[in-house]
């Protein structure tokens, strides 16, 4: 942004260069920015991990609360958050969760859901 010059008086001249910007920019005085940031929509195997981690969760919640089941409801409910309001679990995560399912055989094998949340989990995480 450059002022022009009338040609009966010199003004500053004031510019502005901005570049590689993430996010909303305003120039000049008494300006409103308002950002609204939605995230992508999960694709399908991400949309599978989140219909297979409701039902888990929800025959999880059946069994007796122990450290091992308040872990994984606890990982599990944090990658139920994630894929809702970022469209994808990221990879740390999805192999924390990864580790505990391995830890937790019994639980999986106990619950009908359980070996298709593994399998879900390990189709993202290539395994």
């Amino acid at each position: 942004m450059t002022t022009p010059d009338d040609g009966n008086t010199q003004r500053n001249q004031r510019s502005v260069h901005i570049s590689g910007v993430t996010g909303s920019v305003s120039v000049g005085d008494h300006n409103k920015v308002t950002s609204v940031y939605r995230a992508a929509a999960p694709d399908d195997a991400h949309l599978q991990l989140l219909d297979a981690i409701v039902e888990f969760r929800a025959g999880l919640a059946q069994l007796v609360r122990n450290d091992q089941t308040r872990a994984l409801d606890a990982e599990l409910a944090g990658t139920e958050d994630e894929i809702r309001a970022e469209g994808q679990a990221t990879p740390g995560r999805l192999a924390r969760l990864g580790e505990l399912l391995t830890g937790a055989t019994a639980l999986t094998g106990l619950l009908a859901s359980g070996e298709t949340l593994v399998q879900r989990v390990r189709d993202l995480i290539g395994m």
